[in-house]
């Protein structure tokens, strides 16, 4: 498998190639048209978090740590306001963020703005996800 990820940030027009040995990232505004895109990231002032394919199915990657997404997870989102928390208790992750004006819309959902994390926490045990972000 390729040491080197393209993703795209769900929120805001910018790319970035994660090299998974070095933990290495690069962001750009643009991207060459035969880049193929295997996954999302997140990223604050703090935090790098990234979903991405692989061909055993879904992988997250979070402080220089790759791990497998799997449907026997414990994974919760908290909503205070604007103030978020992810977790997956199993991996010890803990991610607290603000709602980025930048968020989608997803007009398939009751919610009103929906992000990476949401997705996840949503989609984890839905075998159409797995389908998705397998190689």
């Amino acid at each position: 498998m390729d040491k080197f990820i393209w993703m795209s940030n769900i929120e805001i027009y910018e790319f970035c190639m994660l090299n998974l040995e070095t933990g290495e990232k690069s962001f750009y505004k643009k991207y060459a048209e035969s880049v193929e895109f295997r996954g999302f990231y997140f990223k604050d002032e703090r935090t790098f978090f990234a979903l991405f394919e692989s061909e055993k199915g879904p992988k997250l990657y979070f402080e220089g740590n790759e791990y497998q997404l799997r449907k026997d997870l414990h994974i919760s989102l908290k909503k205070i306001g604007k103030q978020r928390e992810f977790r997956i208790e199993e991996y010890n992750i803990c991610i607290q963020y603000r709602t980025s004006p930048y968020i989608g819309f997803d007009v398939w959902s009751e919610e009103m703005d929906v992000d990476l994390f949401y997705q996840i926490e949503q989609s984890y045990k839905n075998d159409e996800y797995y389908k998705r972000f397998t190689i």
